[in-house]
């Protein structure tokens, strides 16, 4: 089902968090750099930023098996550091400094200043809040978003945060959609996922039966999908 047609309010807005909702608030070639620096490692940051975009799409898809249900994914984020900062991490005294760089990195995205919100985000979910509309995260993460979510302001709008790392399914897996509706009981025809990636937030999650919403940043932003649903509401 598309959001383009959709015929009533959904039930429960869902949002995708990075991409969608905010940002990080420094390009991450620079910040990985800066942290292997400190313990005397040297990077071109223009390396780790491809490296680490060719590493984010070597594991776009993750076996169930590789997600976690505790809500602690330093595992993964592991293999994302290290093959970001290759081959530096591999041998001598990057080998000997890798854990120490990988729990700065980690605990530094588990913060809201690593991030900021795109223009338009606090207003809209106020907006769609006083459409009298519930909304909730769906999101690829880990227990670190509700920190996130509370240092930058905005765990009060949300009613339900599903992350991946605390359910041991990521999208584009059909479990964890058809998991968020079991724990909502809430039919997937009555749930809205808003996100930026056109198979995850989109395609998968039509086919498990939600409307979708996809936001194309630069061209658009959230503003489209609150005056759709403000027109939905005056039907």
């Amino acid at each position: 089902m598309s959001c383009s047609n959709l015929p009533t309010l959904p039930r429960l807005v869902l949002f995708d968090l990075v991409g969608t909702l905010l940002e990080p608030a420094a390009p991450v070639g620079a910040i990985y750099a800066a942290s292997a620096a400190r313990h005397g490692i040297q990077v071109d940051p223009k390396i780790i930023a491809n490296q680490f975009r060719q590493a984010r799409s070597r594991y776009r898809y993750r076996p169930q098996a590789t997600v976690p249900s505790d809500g602690d994914d330093r595992l993964f984020w592991r293999e994302i550091i290290r093959e970001s900062l290759a081959p530096a991490l591999d041998s001598g005294p990057g080998l000997e400094r890798q854990q120490e760089i990988v729990e700065e990195l980690y605990a530094y995205y588990g913060r809201g200043t690593a991030w900021r919100l795109y223009p338009e985000t606090r207003s809209v979910l106020a907006d769609l809040r006083g459409l009298g509309l519930r909304l909730g995260i769906l999101s690829n993460w880990d227990r670190r978003a509700r920190r996130v979510l509370a240092d930058l302001g905005l765990i009060q709008f949300f009613s339900a945060v599903f992350l991946s790392a605390e359910l041991g399914a990521a999208k584009p897996d059909p479990r964890l959609y058809r998991l968020v509706s079991d724990r909502l009981g809430c039919p997937t025809g009555e749930l809205l996922l808003v996100g930026d990636d056109p198979e995850k937030d989109g395609t998968a999650a039509q086919a498990c039966g939600y409307a979708s919403w996809v936001v194309r940043r630069p061209e658009s932003d959230l503003q489209g999908l609150l005056l759709l649903l403000a027109k939905a509401a005056r039907r």
